[in-house]
């Protein structure tokens, strides 16, 4: 099941003025260039016209653009993403706005007695979450259409190391088109800065949570003919680690991130998805530091190797047994890299499967696995549902320990969760 994911673009408005007097002056604007660049990238754009409608069922992730007015009615937009693990790329004032509202937020949980409405109005007056750059900063700069200027519009950035902007970009400066007034003043508590220009002017803000992609940048990327910054903000909106991969959805895209990992047990297919190897990593040290000495009899599976692992289990089990516990080859799981079987070593001997000493290791397994961001993919009493027998030492990494725990804390499958069955 392959879906291209929908991007919401906030609009800039344009309001009638009273010496107007035209209705067809009051307007909702949407940049060409967004919506180009999402597309370009895999994504579907979608303008937010109306913030009654009830667009976080339709989004799977939102782009703040630059403008002249900070619109406090799509502040839900972000508590819908930062709630259900939704990426937002802010840029320009998009970023400045991302700032603003989580300020707000801050300080809300500060001061309770006060509204978000007040807060609000308040820092329209006050503006102490960002400030306005001199006319000369090198900042408020200009672009024509046919881009001949946009090389005056450049300013060097420094890149913090190992920040979420250095994992997209992979290098600490990048050469930038500025075009704004105003810049980040305060940055709250939850956000980190992951770049400044050279007159320390913050260039580049996100959320301090590693599985969370909420991004704001001040220069402009989408007047640059590259698409980096748009590539990983679709990727992130893809939702890969939510993939369904059962008997009717057969796997359609090879995963590109999968590494190379050592299991102590024998067996010659270990490899995983990066991001779930780290994952993998920490679940693993838990367990055993808890006195389960567990590792992966399997993980990341080819077609092929599928195909011999379903030969085997035919010639060994019968055609039922096999259509019960193993996968047609390309309805795998395992073929994502996100799905690991658990084994034990105990008395210095590997035990799997429905082993009796396992029983307790099992249960350790399920009432911790949500921790690291992992489900258990097929549990007890789900068959009709999953398609599949019980199988305690199988589990599956959902990238998002909100999710996963949301999952487990529920005893759902993932077809309840992502199909509603």
């Amino acid at each position: 099941m392959k879906i291209k994911p929908v991007i919401g673009i906030i609009p800039t408005l344009h309001f009638t003025s009273e010496e107007e007097n035209n209705p067809y002056e009051n307007q909702a604007r949407f940049i060409r260039m967004y919506a180009e660049k999402i597309k370009k990238s895999g994504g579907i754009p979608i303008g937010i016209l109306d913030e009654n409608i009830d667009y976080t069922s339709i989004c799977d992730g939102y782009l703040w653009p630059g403008g002249q007015k900070m619109l406090k009615e799509y502040a839900y937009l972000l508590e819908d993403a930062l709630k259900n693990n939704k990426p937002v790329l802010g840029i320009c004032l998009g970023a400045q706005t991302i700032a603003t509202f989580l300020n707000i937020l801050e300080d809300k949980e500060q001061d309770p007695s006060k509204s978000y409405e007040e807060i609000y109005e308040q820092n329209k007056e006050e503006k102490p979450y960002l400030k306005k750059l001199e006319e000369n900063s090198g900042h408020r700069n200009y672009v024509t259409s046919d881009k001949e200027s946009i090389d005056a519009a450049r300013h060097k950035i420094h890149i913090e190391k190992d920040s979420l902007l250095y994992q997209i970009y992979k290098t600490e400066e990048l050469n930038v088109v500025s075009l704004h007034s105003f810049a980040i003043n305060r940055v709250p508590a939850c956000l980190n800065v992951l770049a400044t220009s050279e007159d320390g002017v913050i260039e580049a803000i996100a959320y301090n949570n590693p599985n969370t992609f909420i991004l704001g940048v001040q220069f402009h990327p989408e007047i640059e003919e590259e698409s980096t910054l748009f590539d990983a903000f679709i990727r992130h909106a893809k939702k890969p680690y939510q993939l369904l991969v059962n008997k009717t959805h057969k796997l359609e895209e090879e995963n590109k991130e999968i590494v190379n990992y050592t299991s102590e047990y024998d067996t010659s297919n270990p490899n995983m998805d990066y991001e779930a190897y780290l994952a993998w990593e920490e679940f693993k040290s838990y367990a055993r530091k808890n006195g389960y000495y567990i590792d992966i009899e399997s993980a990341y599976r080819s077609v092929a190797a599928q195909q011999k692992e379903w030969d085997s289990c035919v010639e060994n089990h019968g055609l039922e047994h096999t259509k019960r516990f193993v996968a047609v080859p390309g309805y795998s799981e395992h073929h994502t890299g996100l799905a690991l079987d658990i084994c034990m070593k105990k008395d210095g001997v590997w035990i799997n499967e429905f082993h009796p000493d396992l029983e307790d290791c099992y249960a350790f397994l399920k009432e911790n696995c949500a921790k690291f961001g992992f489900i258990l993919r097929y549990p007890e009493g789900k068959e009709e549902i999953t398609g599949y027998g019980f199988e305690p030492w199988h589990f599956r990494y959902v990238g998002n320990v909100t999710l996963a725990r949301y999952i487990m804390e529920n005893s759902l499958t993932l077809e309840e969760y992502l199909e509603g069955k």
